[in-house]
């Protein structure tokens, strides 16, 4: 129980991180917040659609910070999902024991 609270917390960072970005991003690009965080999100997530896109150095920086922050989210919840999958696999296969033996 302990590690989903780390976990929570971790994605939790990695979500501010996006946004943070996202503000960056708008303040280095003179665009809207909204469309920053936008572009922030769509950037971490690697859709890259190409609507927006940075024209500064320094909007360039941060959105490979932004891209990079997205990998591991994207990572992070991949391995949550394989680790639940694996736990309901494991309960799945004590159960079946549990019955083959009362049989």
């Amino acid at each position: 129980m302990k590690s989903v609270v780390v976990v929570r917390g971790v994605l939790g960072v990695l979500v501010f991180l996006i946004v943070l970005g996202g503000v960056l991003i708008s303040w280095l690009e003179q665009i809207p917040v909204a469309d920053a965080v936008y572009f922030s999100f769509v950037t971490a997530f690697t859709i890259g659609y190409g609507d927006i896109s940075p024209e500064t150095v320094g909007g360039r920086v941060v959105s490979l910070v932004v891209g990079l922050t997205g990998l591991i989210f994207t990572g992070l919840i991949v391995a949550i999902a394989s680790r639940a999958l694996g736990d309901s696999m494991k309960e799945i296969r004590a159960k079946e024991a549990e019955l083959r033996s009362k049989k």
